[in-house]
């Protein structure tokens, strides 16, 4: 899964309710029926990932060693039919509904579909329910999309796209705050969001308990979670957001990760803190920038590269500027 869509599409797909709160429920209602039940997307994601070497030991801060270590970039494009589902005249319930979304995720080493149904049973809640299924294949033999571990050698080695699939199901839940809710004003718009999100991920016809998609090295098969905690502050102008949020990830169990399950600390739990910025070019674009600033395992002993980290001793946490996206979505 790449991990900086997860983060702005998660941060921000609640804040869309956040517009409508503080409206009379009258007034809601009859937006919400004018509104067209179909919403076409297109939203780029692209991240900028500074070289920082690991340095050994119990828990640190390492700063930047070099200018550049990556880039990453990803496209997806969504259909979604919204209908009321449950709504009454009240402010908590006038918006409630049901969304069904599908869609198609592109990079130029991956393909996955994707779908989703979301349902708003009240104001400050959103249930959801999604997965998706993909497949990858290297590029120039420099960029990996779906590989297994080999520990003999050690090397992440390609396997046959459309032969082997990554999968992933999730179910989720986000509450949501707006003061502007209780407090009516363009400017009272202080928001927040709390998600928690369980899946179980699974790459196919392999045996190897370490493996690669999208680039991500590390991964394993088995049951993960990402909790994720935002705070904004929401505003009438062209920069329409500003806030911080934190994602803590990982797996509810170290041995998805076999042999390396107690070494290599399997149920590790990443912790990413990350401001952002949603820019409002129109009314059908915007444009979200993102700094991430995430806390990565260090190792005992010195490190060599990727390959070897599944061989290597967990010692404690790394804290490090891990990466600068952007993402656009434009709605048809």
């Amino acid at each position: 899964m790449n991990k900086f869509t997860y983060f702005a599409a998660t941060a921000l797909s609640c804040s869309l309710l956040f517009a409508e709160e503080g409206v009379p429920a009258t007034q809601t209602l009859n937006a919400a029926q004018e509104k067209s039940h179909w919403e076409l997307s297109a939203t780029t994601s692209a991240a900028y990932y500074p070289e920082v070497e690991h340095h050994r030991g119990s828990s640190h801060v390492t700063g930047i060693s070099g200018p550049y270590d990556g880039i990453e970039a990803i496209a997806e494009f969504d259909a979604a039919y919204t209908l009321p589902f449950l709504r009454g005249d009240d402010e908590f319930t006038a918006d409630n509904h049901v969304t069904f979304s599908a869609g198609l995720e592109v990079s130029p080493i991956t393909v996955a579909p994707v779908a989703s149904i979301t349902v708003s049973p009240i104001a400050f809640l959103e249930l959801a329910i999604g997965g998706t299924a993909g497949t990858g294949w290297n590029a120039f033999d420099m960029f990996q999309g779906m590989a297994a571990y080999n520990a003999a050698k050690p090397e992440y080695k390609d396997l046959t796209p459309f032969a082997h699939w990554y999968l992933y199901g999730w179910a989720s839940g986000c509450f949501m705050f707006d003061l502007a809710a209780l407090w009516e004003g363009d400017w009272h718009h202080v928001v927040a969001t709390a998600t928690y999100k369980a899946g179980y991920q699974k790459l196919t016809g392999t045996d190897s308990d370490v493996w690669l998609w999208q680039a991500t090295d590390g991964l394993a098969s088995g049951w993960i979670y990402e909790q994720e905690y935002f705070i904004g502050y929401q505003m009438p102008l062209m920069l329409s957001m500003i806030g911080v949020g934190t994602t803590l990830s990982g797996h509810y169990q170290s041995s998805d990760f076999g042999d390396y399950s107690s070494s290599y600390k399997g149920d590790f739990m990443t912790i990413d803190i990350w401001p952002m910025a949603e820019i409002s070019l129109d009314k059908n674009d915007k444009l979200y920038v993102l700094l991430d600033f995430e806390a990565r395992r260090s190792f005992h002993e010195k490190y060599k590269d990727s390959e070897h980290e599944p061989l290597m001793t967990y010692s404690g946490r790394e804290w490090i500027f891990y990466t600068l996206g952007f993402q656009w979505k434009h709605l048809f």
